[in-house]
């Protein structure tokens, strides 16, 4: 706004300074016209003072010379157009120019050489011809007085003029450049404001505008965005996170306690079984306690899988696909490529890794009627690259799908900043489930 003032005042004074030079230009071709004027009439009244030279030299004459003849010819031309070009320049008025070139014409050798008519003729021309020389000569010299006096005056108007609008200019652009920036500076304090609120946990964000006007409603509306995000983002992570941790004290809690008892149990029945002659029923107790030992296990590493946190995320694919293979039909295959597991990954980001293979894993096991099933898990210098490929019916995931453990997926994909997609899978049918993680963010 305040640049655009200052231009708007300063096409003003251009504007003015325009005008008075273009009336400067105007007398100064004034002064011109009547300097060619003037020359003129002077050329007109010399011819006229040579005809009328050569009319009594001619009128004592006894013979006809032609070379006076001729010139007298060329004279009357010379001032036919002399005077034909002064009428041009000077304000001579058109009554007054029709009268004179009347009277030029009697001088026209053309018409017969008369002496007494020429030299009467230039008697009557000679006199006007010297009025308006004079007349010429009087507006020139007003004209050019003129011009000098209003050179004064435009220079000093000029110096005056573009000092005081400059100066308004200058005040002008200065205090609206306060005002706006002024402005913009609450605007920004109040983004900043509701930035530092979202850092230090608080709830409270800049209002989102209704419509966008300008480079900071925008910002204004993609910071709320952001916020928007990172809150649901963070709030996703720290349910998951609860989660886990209860899971895994739940999972403490049962090898602790329950699977402590059912152990010392299961001891007990062996001991008893020794010595007892009912051996068949006691052996066909215990087989039934150490299948719910098993299953109590599987429960506890389901909960929090052991294994991820004593041997890592390779192994721990590993031992849950052949957990799967051992109660299922479906042939498994694994592979992890010596750059992944050579990984060094954060304790978080392995456990979400694992939860959605085991997601992905678990679909295929439910809902493909699948044959074969291979988790591979490999990595370039830039991306983690995690798949699950089957063979089996095929699978389109819809992004209005309100299945839980999809939804499971996309939040965990989330937050450790993952991409995902489901693609035809490479054998004759099926789907492949890919996951790709940059590392930078792992």
């Amino acid at each position: 706004m305040a640049p655009a003032t200052v231009l708007f005042i300063a096409v003003m004074l251009l504007a003015f300074l325009q005008y008075t030079y273009w009336d400067l230009s105007v007398k100064r071709r004034q002064a011109s016209d009547l300097g060619k004027a003037f020359i003129a009439l002077a050329e007109a009244d010399l011819s006229a003072k040579r005809i009328q030279g050569l009319t009594l030299s001619m009128r004592h004459s006894i013979g006809i010379d032609t070379n006076r003849l001729e010139e007298m010819d060329m004279l009357y031309t010379h001032l036919s157009d002399a005077l034909e070009r002064a009428g041009s320049y000077l304000d001579i008025g058109q009554e007054r120019l029709q009268s004179l070139e009347s009277i030029i014409v009697k001088l026209n050798p053309e018409e017969g050489i008369d002496t007494e008519r020429f030299l009467a003729t230039l008697d009557i021309l000679r006199p006007q011809l010297v009025h308006l020389i004079e007349k010429a000569r009087s507006q020139r010299g007003k004209l050019k007085s003129l011009r000098n006096q209003s050179m004064d005056e435009l220079v000093a108007r000029t110096t005056l003029v573009s000092l005081v609008v400059m100066s308004a200019a200058i005040i002008i652009g200065i205090f609206l450049s306060w005002f706006f920036s002024r402005r913009i500076l609450r605007r920004i304090q109040v983004i900043s404001n509701g930035a530092n609120n979202l850092l230090r946990g608080e709830s409270s964000q800049t209002d989102t505008p209704e419509t966008i006007s300008d480079e900071l409603d925008d910002l204004t509306v993609s910071l709320n965005t952001m916020a928007d995000k990172l809150i649901r983002v963070v709030g996703a992570e720290k349910l998951l996170q609860g989660a886990e941790d209860e899971r895994g004290r739940i999972a403490r809690d049962l090898h602790d306690q329950t699977l402590a008892d059912l152990s010392n149990v299961l001891r007990s029945i062996q001991e008893i079984k020794e010595e007892s002659e009912c051996r068949d029923a006691f052996e066909n107790l215990e087989h039934r306690l150490q299948a719910a030992i098993n299953n109590l296990r599987e429960v506890m590493d389901d909960l929090h899988p052991q294994t991820l946190d004593v041997l890592g995320l390779t192994a721990a694919l590993e031992a849950h696909l052949e957990s799967h293979e051992n109660n299922s039909s479906i042939e498994t295959n694994f592979f992890a490529s010596a750059a992944a597991e050579e990984l060094d990954l954060p304790k978080q980001t392995q456990l979400q890794l694992y939860r959605i293979a085991s997601e992905a894993v678990h679909n295929v096991y439910k809902h493909a009627d699948a044959t074969r099933l291979e988790l591979t898990f490999d990595c370039t210098d830039t991306e983690l690259i995690l798949t699950v490929e089957d063979n089996g019916k095929g699978f389109e995931a819809r992004p209005d799908s309100n299945g839980r453990g999809l939804h499971n997926i996309q939040e965990r994909a989330r937050i450790i900043g993952a991409q995902y997609k489901w693609k035809p899978s490479r054998f004759s049918s099926g789907t492949c489930f890919e996951l790709i993680m940059p590392l930078n963010q792992g």
